[in-house]
């Protein structure tokens, strides 16, 4: 037995060794932690002896950090730049590189945000995983043998909210699909992210409903995570935001649900069903709220070269 599990072990050892792999990182006016960012992902990934690609999308910084990026991109071959040609946000630069990223010759693609808050040594938890799924998440309500995280009162209630919301609208077994670290087998990225049409706070959700509508494999990891103190996020614009977003996103599963273009987990003949979807039908706020940009041909500091072995 303790061959067995020391062979096992090894095997992963050199599995993990073998990595390739694609990380899609969003800035925007980063100025102030991005070096300290950039030095972490270095080390980190230079000691993994992965086959790797970091993807900056600089979304139209106003500051210095398309600077501090170019800097060390002329130092670092496995750094690239992508800088969309209009301001896309959070989401819609996820979106953008995920899709320039759509023909690359890298196993796996993720995506994490720029300062860090879940370490880059947290997608070996996700890897352990990745062979038998098409997708997996990193979860901060989740905690398995990993201990609490520790986050003000306010923003473990709204995401324990958020997530009960969640679970109930959409009926899929997802505990924290806001998590920014994600990781997905590259066969599935053209066709999963061609599908996303909401680009902002609530982009995370739409990924995962859109992703169980492809009948796409997902699985949820705790991972370790600490908490932004510089959040460039104020909770009750937030909190409306994603209101709005979410309810959106079920509006419109709903309708594809009910024309039967895709698979959607909502209990037939649900009179609660319908009266939400008739509730929700008198803002055009949530009618409306789809967005869709049209993702151009990117404007590239440095032409990612997707046929690398």
């Amino acid at each position: 037995m303790f061959i067995s599990t020391c062979l096992l072990h090894e095997l992963l050892r050199i599995r993990r060794t073998n990595t390739s792999i694609s990380v899609i990182l969003p800035v925007y006016n980063e100025q102030k932690r991005i070096k300290q960012s950039l030095e972490r992902l270095i080390s980190y990934f230079k000691g993994t002896g992965w086959d790797y690609q970091l993807i900056f999308v600089d979304d139209r910084s106003t500051d210095n950090t398309s600077l501090i990026l170019d800097e060390y991109r002329q130092k670092e071959e496995n750094i690239e730049i992508l800088i969309p040609p209009i301001h896309l946000g959070k989401g819609g630069s996820i979106v953008y590189a995920a899709l320039t990223l759509a023909s690359t010759t890298k196993e796996y693609v993720a995506y994490m945000d720029s300062d860090l808050a879940a370490d880059p040594s947290e997608l070996e938890r996700l890897l352990e995983y990745i062979d038998d799924y098409d997708m997996v998440i990193g979860s901060r309500i989740l905690r398995g043998k990993l201990g609490p995280i520790s986050r003000p009162m306010h923003r473990s209630f709204f995401s324990r909210v958020y997530s009960k919301l969640f679970r109930t609208l959409f009926r899929i077994p997802i505990r924290d699909p806001q998590c920014g670290l994600k990781l997905f087998k590259k066969e599935v990225i053209s066709s999963l992210f061609g599908d996303i049409t909401t680009t902002g706070f609530a982009f995370d959700t739409d990924l995962i409903v859109t992703a169980f509508s492809q009948s796409l494999r997902i699985k949820e990891v705790p991972i370790n995570w600490v908490h932004g103190k510089s959040s460039k996020l104020h909770l009750l614009t937030e909190i409306q935001k994603m209101g709005t977003d979410l309810f959106s996103i079920w509006y419109h599963s709903h309708i594809s649900w009910k024309e039967n273009k895709t698979f959607y987990p909502q209990k037939k003949g649900s009179i609660y069903g319908r009266m939400l979807f008739n509730f929700l039908s008198l803002s055009n706020s949530i009618k409306t709220r789809r967005l869709n940009p049209t993702f151009n041909i990117p404007i590239k500091v440095n032409p990612i070269n997707t046929n690398s072995p």
